[in-house]
Parts: structure tokens; sequence; C-alpha cells
């Protein structure tokens, strides 16, 4: 639907008109006098002390001078639209909108400024401050078709920014998940259709699917486009899925089937296991983690699907996606994470040892712990030996079962106290041994290796003084490989880097075929 009113196209207008008849654009006039007006005014907004605000008024008659006879700037723009909200709610919100989408979709290449930087950071402060206004509860009523226009507006800024700005541009699904979910719920709030034209409605959806015809797969060709119109038609079901449960199975083991599905062998590398692949940039990485801090799991975990998506060897958002779970309490919704992960690297080993083109490893220092620690379990059969004669587990697989609750919930220190508490009933050196494994295991799910770490070097030392590897070879395996594992996600100092050669080296010793695997 076409929304139109005067203040939108009194904006446009703007947009549209030269600064001249031979340039467009005009100059670059940042360091003008009325540029720097405009950046004074905008400043009182990060004071800190003083009640002093911007009088957006100002700024935005200023910026419109600005655009109008000076320079067709896209931070002035961004500046414009923020006024014009804070003025005109959300009728200038959208005029200010379409004036960024025209320039951005008819003048990318010659407005100001030119340095993409540049360009990302303006569009960055202006998403920050609409994200959380499009956050708020609104009735839509006669607005419906403004919030219509405004979704239009960001799904083409969106399709537009990616494509100028690829993974350095701004996040928009936030902002676009509350506009869509205003607009489902005054869809579903409206009177329903007549009988006559719901019948109607129905024929003709029935109509459309019967003479749609059917996909012919005769070659690889017709199999990866037909794979790639599954996954792009997946996408928006997934995401609503998503947004009305953030921890919906479904559409986490859709999207993440389809992801890998297409995944059949190991992508090229060379020596150094770096592939042409491309990751995720430092910079979507970053506002990843501070959303992640400040508590933001079922909009965050939109937009890493949104990523996984585009980057299926994007390992450490696999694990994001995981940690955003167990924020949320979503056990069952972990399991089916973890699953799916484990089944991938079963079907292609090595795979997580390799990197992307610049460098950057499919797995870092934490996505590799975590899948020691939560993935492989599920495709590691328990050593016997543990179990001390009962049908049922040892008494310390028990345990670790018991405070796996208390561990998500409540942090590893309560977990490693109910954990201790427990342990105080071992008896025998061999019993209180398994134990402090456990323990170790217990830190290492905590994701504290350096605690582990001290831990098994020491259980391995008293193993070894006591001459315990031919006679515990389960317990001195499961011991040495825990320990290199933690050596390996440790930041890797020459001490740490002698110390996991030695063990390597006394791994190959106690089981080589377990060292190859």
């Amino acid at each position: 639907m076409v929304y139109s009113d005067k203040l939108s196209a009194h904006y446009l207008e703007v947009a549209r008109s030269p600064i001249s008849i031979a340039c467009f654009a005009g100059p670059d006039v940042r360091y003008s006098p009325a540029y720097e007006a405009l950046e004074s005014e905008l400043d009182k907004a990060r004071l800190i002390h003083g009640n002093n605000q911007p009088d957006w008024q100002q700024v935005m008659d200023k910026s419109e001078a600005l655009l109008r006879h000076e320079s067709k700037d896209l931070r002035v723009v961004a500046w414009l639209t923020w006024a014009l909200y804070r003025c005109e709610s959300f009728p200038g919100l959208l005029a200010g909108l379409g004036m960024l989408r025209y320039l951005c979709e008819h003048h990318w290449a010659t407005v100001h400024p030119i340095k993409q930087r540049t360009r990302i950071a303006a569009f960055g402060w202006l998403m920050q401050r609409i994200e959380p206004v499009l956050a708020q509860s609104v009735a839509l009523r006669e607005q419906r078709s403004l919030f219509q226009c405004m979704a239009g507006h960001l799904a083409c800024l969106d399709e537009l920014w990616v494509g100028h700005l690829g993974d350095d541009a701004p996040l928009l699904l936030a902002a676009r998940r509350h506009l869509a979910d205003k607009l489902q719920r005054a869809q579903e709030s409206a009177a329903p259709q007549s009988g006559v034209s719901a019948v109607v409605a129905q024929v003709k959806q029935a109509a459309t699917q019967l003479l749609a015809p059917e996909p012919v797969v005769n070659n690889e060709k017709d199999v990866h486009k037909l794979l790639r119109a599954l996954q792009d038609n997946a996408r928006p079901l997934c995401a609503w899925w998503l947004r009305q449960n953030a921890t919906d199975l479904r559409a986490l083991r859709l999207n993440r089937t389809l992801a890998w599905l297409g995944i059949t062998g190991l992508p090229d590398s060379n020596s150094d296991q770096i592939t042409p692949l491309r990751g995720l940039v430092p910079d979507k990485l970053k506002r990843y983690q501070e959303r992640f801090a400040q508590g933001h799991y079922a909009d965050l975990l939109l937009e890493l699907e949104a990523s996984l998506a585009s980057a299926p060897f994007w390992f450490d958002g696999v694990r994001m996606v995981w940690e955003c779970l167990q924020a949320q309490q979503a056990e069952l919704a972990m399991v089916e994470t973890e699953i799916q992960f484990a089944l991938l690297l079963q079907r292609l080993p090595g795979l997580a040892q390799l990197r992307f083109h610049d460098g950057a490893p499919f797995a870092d220092a934490a996505t590799r712990g975590w899948i020691d620690t939560q993935v492989s379990r599920h495709l590691q059969a328990r050593v016997p030996v543990r179990n001390t004669g009962g049908a049922g587990p040892a008494p310390w697989e028990e345990a670790l079962q018991v405070v796996a609750p208390l561990l998500r919930k409540e942090g590893l220190k309560v977990a490693v106290q109910a954990y201790k508490s427990a342990m105080q009933a071992a008896r025998g050196d061999r019993a209180r041994c398994y134990w402090r494994l456990g323990l170790a295991r217990l830190c290492i799910q905590g994701a504290k290796h350096d605690l582990a770490r001290i831990q098994l070097e020491q259980l391995e030392q008293e193993l070894q003084h006591a001459g315990l590897y031919r006679w515990e070879p389960d317990l001195t395996l499961e011991v040495l490989q825990l320990l290199y594992a933690c050596y390996d996600v440790l930041p890797q100092g020459h001490g740490l880097r002698e110390r996991r050669e030695d063990v390597h080296r006394k791994l190959c010793q106690v089981d080589l075929e377990a060292v190859l695997e």
C-alpha cells in the first residue's frame, strides 16, 4: 500500500532537487560553518551534565537548508530523519526514511560522504535510535498504511545496504521485526472477510497452486537451483516461528538442516588450512557481543540465524546461538543445536580446523572449547570402567548430571559447591580420581579452562608418579585428552606450547588410535 502525505512529499522533493545543474550532490561541506553548527547542536545530546538538549526544530531547519542548497550528505540526512521524528513523530520518521531511501537507491555513487566507513557510522547512529522507538507499543489504528510504507522503506534500505556494504551493513532485522509484529497484530485484529470474499480468496489461492509448474530436476544445476529455492522459501517461515517463540525447535532444526544440506565435502584449502571463504566482519561480531551483554537474546537469535544462513561455516555463530538458548534456559533447543552440529562434524572430520580467507578460524578458541565439552559428547561412547559395578551410572556421572542445570541457571560457583558436597562421599583413591576428573570437566563446561588445566595437570602428575598409566588406561586417556583440549583453547605462550606437545607425545604412547581419530 502506498502512503502519501505533504510531509513525505516535501522532503522527497528536497532529496530530488540537485544542488546545481552541473553537480547533483554538490561539494563536501563537512568543514563548513553550517555543518559545524549542526554538529555542535547535536553534541548537546552527549553532555553528561546540564539539562541542555539539542533544539530539534533548529536541527531540522538547518539540515533541510544544507541538503537543499549546499550538499547532499547522508550524515545530514540521518540527523534530519531523527529530528523529524522528534518534531513530527512517525510521519516525520517516514519522511526522513523516504529521503534516505531515495538517495541510497538513486545516487549512491555521488552523494557524500564518499568513505564507506563514514556512511556506515551515520546509518548505525540512526538505527540505534530508531530501533527502540519501533520496539515501543504503538496502536496503529489509522496509521496502518504509514507503517506499511515504513516497512517498505526499511526493507529496501536493508537490501541496498547489504548490496553496497556487504557484511559491514548495519543490522535492520530487529527494527523490521518490531514493525512486522505491529502490522501482523493490526491485521489479526481487523474485521474478518465476508463469506463471499473469503471463498473467492481461497479459490484464487488454490488456482495459483494448481497452475504453478512442478519443478523438474535433470542435472546438478537444477539440484542447486531447487535447493536455493527451498532455502529462500524456508527463511520467512523460520523467522516467523522465531518471532513467536525464540526457542522454537522447528525453526532451529530447519534452518540448520537447509544451511548445511548442500555441504557434501570439505572446502578447498591450502597447507595452512586457509580457504577462500569469507566469514563475519569483526564489527558485526562486536555488535552481536554487545547485544548479548545487554540481554537481547531473542532479537539476537534472529540476527544470528540470518548471518548463519549466509555464512554456514561461521561456527562461532552456532555457539552464540547455543549461548542465547542457554540464557533463556531452553535445554531442548540447546541439545538440538549440539546434535545437529555434532552430526556435521562427524560427517566432515577436520571441518572445524579450517580457516577463512583472512586466517580467522571457522571455530575460535571459545568455540573449540564448547565443541569439546558440549558437542563431541554426543559422538563419544562413555567408558564402561567408570561404572563401579551397579547397573546405573557411576556416582560422579550422576553428580555431573545433577549439577548441570545449576551450572546453566546459577553459574559455576554454585555448581562446584554442589558437586564438591557430593564428592565427600568418595571412597578409595580410584574413585577420588574420577571425582576430580569430573570436577575438571565441570570447569570446562563452565568455560573456565585455566581452572580445569590446573586440576588436570595435578591429576596427570599423580597418575604418572603412581605408575597408573598402564593400570588405568581409560582414566589416563581422558585426563590427557581433556588437558590437551584445554591447552588448545588457552592463549598460546611458549611454555604452554611445550606442555601441549608433551601431552601429545603421551597421548601417542597411551592410545595412538585415539590420537589418529
